[in-house]
């Protein structure tokens, strides 16, 4: 009889768990926005040579490009940076442009990310993201969650959004989107 009270009780509380998750994933998500759509809130990132430079001056115009926010104190940034000085150095000759902006603070982390620059001998364009980037990227949400890459075409619609990185998993996402990025210019070319 107990066995068989606690295995309703069990059965019920995975029901309710199951129908409450499902109606969470069907609801809308914020969709993400377009490079232009970026570009027209006209951001501006300080770089790491202390000047304050527009977003999409950086981003270019009519080119494949990966966006990513990454942090020096953060795992599996460390772990993704190596793939995308791979990938910059790989389909440069495509075009591909990579922007690496970090979430920290110009004023107090300049020095730290410099280092960090130099010691993962980052080959792609760096910056500091101003917080309202990220806000605007993350429907307002406040906690970080990165490293965040977002892979447009050269018409600037987004192919993929990677929140996190593995070097399994994330290393083989990334990379396709990115030769889907870079597929669709080539594309545009003929």
């Amino acid at each position: 009889m107990k066995f068989q009270v606690t295995w309703m009780l069990i059965s019920r509380v995975l029901i309710i768990a199951f129908f409450a998750s499902t109606a969470y994933a069907q609801q809308p998500q914020p969709a993400i926005p377009s490079l232009g759509e970026i570009k027209a809130r006209k951001f501006v990132v300080r770089t790491i040579q202390g000047k304050n430079v527009d977003l999409a001056a950086l981003l270019e115009q009519g080119k494949p490009v990966v966006l990513d926010l990454w942090a020096t104190w953060c795992g599996p940034c460390r772990q993704e940076i190596p793939h995308l000085k791979e990938l910059a150095s790989r389909y440069s000759r495509d075009g591909l442009i990579v922007v690496g902006l970090t979430v920290e603070d110009p004023k107090t982390d300049m020095d730290a990310v410099k280092t960090f620059i130099r010691e993962f001998a980052i080959n792609y364009k760096t910056g500091f993201a101003p917080p309202a980037l990220y806000l605007f990227l993350n429907n307002n949400a406040t906690n970080y969650r990165i490293p965040q890459s977002y892979v447009f075409d050269h018409e600037g619609q987004i192919i993929r959004k990677l929140i996190g990185y593995n070097q399994t998993v994330g290393k083989d996402l990334l990379e396709k989107a990115v030769v889907e990025a870079v597929r669709r210019s080539r594309t545009k070319k003929m």
